[in-house]
This record gives C-alpha cells, structure tokens and sequence, in this order.
C-alpha cells in the first residue's frame, strides 16, 4: 500500500469517527503531495511524500513557537496537529543518537573539527538519516560538536 493510499484510508476512518482536526491535517498533507506529484508530472515515491510530511512538521512547529503563550487553546490545537502529523514519519533520533552518528561520521570521513566542514556533516547526515531527524537538530549537534 502506497503512503498515498494509507492516507486516504485513514482519512476516511477519521471521517468516520468526526475527528475534524485529522480529517483536515491529512487532507492538507494529501494536497501538498497531490500538488507535488502534479508539478512533477509523476507519482512521488514513499520517501519522496514523506519529505513533505516533514515539511509539514517543520512549519507546524514554527506555527507553534510564534503562538503567544497565554493562547493556551491555540497552542492545544497546534500541538493535536503535531502530534498527528508526527504519526506518519518514522521514528525520530533522539538528540544523543544523532550526536553519535555525527562523531561516527567525522571519523567514517575522516573531518576535523572545524567550521568549514559544517556544511558538508549537515549534508551528509541529513541524507543518510532522511526522515528520521530534521535539519534543526543536526545543526545544533554539529555546531556543538565542531565548536568543542
């Protein structure tokens, strides 16, 4: 079954179940990706959709941060659609396993700690672990590393 498929078919479950919050996150993703797939003029593959559903999370969350927090029932809300949006990535590295992963990879590429080698880490790591942490993170991680 294709991420395409599972989505219309848990759409129509929260249908159902009038579940209007996941009823309209699942149907703003199946846009993003049926836009997607209509300018690429082809169906995008599993990991290709899941990009989006990143991108989704990533603006959801930026959403999140700029809700002043005496908005306790707006951020409730941002927070619900997170949650939803989180349930259809795979699961996330936690910060300690990509600190790992970056000390792995300096010393798989042999890279010295130094800032001019940021950018190719950040790149390396984030297309090795694609979908599984986002770029935020492995910023943060890799400065700290390089910086020590």
């Amino acid at each position: 079954m294709s991420f395409l498929d599972q989505l219309r078919k848990d759409k129509m479950q929260s249908m159902k179940n009038k579940d209007k919050v996941r009823t309209g996150v699942i149907s703003l993703i199946m846009s993003n990706i049926a836009l997607a797939e209509k300018e690429q003029k082809r169906e995008l593959s599993n990991e290709e959709s899941l990009e989006y559903v990143q991108k989704e999370l990533k603006q959801t969350r930026d959403a999140l941060d700029s809700i002043p927090e005496d908005r306790t029932e707006m951020r409730a809300e941002a927070q619900a659609k997170i949650d939803i949006i989180e349930e259809y990535l795979p699961a996330q590295m936690t910060e300690e396993e990509v600190r790992a992963e970056v000390v792995k990879l300096m010393e798989e590429l042999n890279i010295q700690p130094e800032p001019k080698s940021k950018g190719l880490l950040i790149k390396e790591m984030l297309s090795r672990h694609q979908g599984k942490t986002d770029g935020k993170t492995v910023n943060k991680i890799v400065g700290e590393e390089i910086g020590k």
